[in-house]
């Protein structure tokens, strides 16, 4: 089978999937929410959402797993956010290669809560319980030629709370190119398509679907690369999102799929991004007082077999956010 082929087989595989899916994914979604936490530092300084990074990063095969492609051979990974008050988030990637053009990654990741009081309908604390959700998934990429590359996720997610179980099954498609100068990349990705097989309860919810396309571009002559994501392109609607009196007219709407930020590359191995989402900015700020909401900041330094990374994020006024990346070749 050569890789014209593979291409269309892949398309098209891409296609039916998000035909089957469109209308069923439409509404907002409650179920595993905690999907939409960032995983990737530098995706996060970026500005939440980047599907397009040219980089040997195993955490961005999260935001799109065709970039599993220029992932390196035996690749470990692992990565820690501080999230709200309580909750601890953490995952692991191991990525290897597979001949020539493929590769795999199997990677977990779980989402506590802490220990909530149970209270009564009178206010008085009855009992503690706690919560989590965790994912278990596997990737698989496969290079469709010199400069184009496919991938897919499987998850499979489960989230306890408190007596409260459910089970689901999700897929993430993606699609990354990257030019043959190497200076501009491009990212798609379908995320979340899939859905419950046991609810919490006797009402199946949707997952958070998400279409994403991104772009970014080294400046040939200077040290800067800059990255333009759009996301939540399946959803156009002012109740697809927050505003306090209810109401959006459509530039609200447009700007709030917007995530922009930039890399000042010091050298081939040390990083220092900035990223801005309209979107936190516009609906997780708070009164008069919106501080550095939306805004994101980071940094980077790949080694020879190492890697590190670190982001702070502003996802409220009173709530801040740290991610942690490291990575070995073993």
């Amino acid at each position: 089978m050569n890789v014209n082929s593979v291409s269309r087989r892949i398309i098209s595989v891409i296609a039916m999937l998000v035909a089957s899916c469109w209308a069923y994914a439409q509404t907002q979604s409650s179920a595993f929410s905690f999907l939409k936490i960032p995983r990737s530092s530098h995706e996060a300084a970026l500005g939440g959402h980047a599907v397009s990074l040219p980089e040997s990063d195993p955490t961005l095969i999260y935001s799109n797993p065709a970039i599993l492609s220029v992932v390196g051979h035996r690749t470990l990974g692992l990565n820690v956010t501080t999230w709200l008050a309580g909750t601890t988030v953490a995952g692991a990637q191991y990525c290897d290669t597979v001949a020539s053009r493929s590769s795999w990654a199997v990677s977990a990741r779980y989402v506590g809560y802490g220990v909530t009081d149970m209270t009564n309908v009178t206010g008085e604390v009855a009992g503690t319980y706690s919560a989590r959700d965790i994912s278990l998934d596997g990737t698989y990429s496969y290079r469709l030629g010199d400069n184009w590359s496919g991938g897919v996720t499987m998850h499979a997610l489960y989230s306890r709370y408190h007596s409260y179980t459910s089970f689901a099954m999700a897929a993430d498609l993606g699609v990354f190119y990257i030019s043959p100068s190497g200076l501009v990349s491009a990212g798609l990705t379908f995320a979340n398509i899939g859905g419950q097989i046991r609810p919490f309860q006797d009402t199946y919810e949707t997952l958070p679907f998400d279409i994403t396309a991104g772009i970014t571009w080294k400046l040939r002559h200077a040290p800067l690369r800059l990255t333009l994501t759009m996301d939540n392109l399946n959803r156009w609607s002012a109740s697809d999102f927050y505003s306090a009196d209810g109401s959006l007219k459509f530039k609200d709407i447009l700007l709030r799929h917007f995530n922009i930020g930039a890399d000042i590359l010091f050298t081939d191995n040390i990083y220092a991004s900035v990223g801005y989402s309209f979107r936190n900015r516009a609906e997780l700020a708070t009164g008069s007082s919106k501080g550095l909401t939306g805004l994101n900041v980071g940094a980077g330094i790949h080694l020879n077999r190492m890697q590190f990374g670190i982001s702070f994020g502003k996802y409220q006024v009173s709530t801040s956010s740290f991610i942690f990346n490291f990575a070995i070749n073993i």
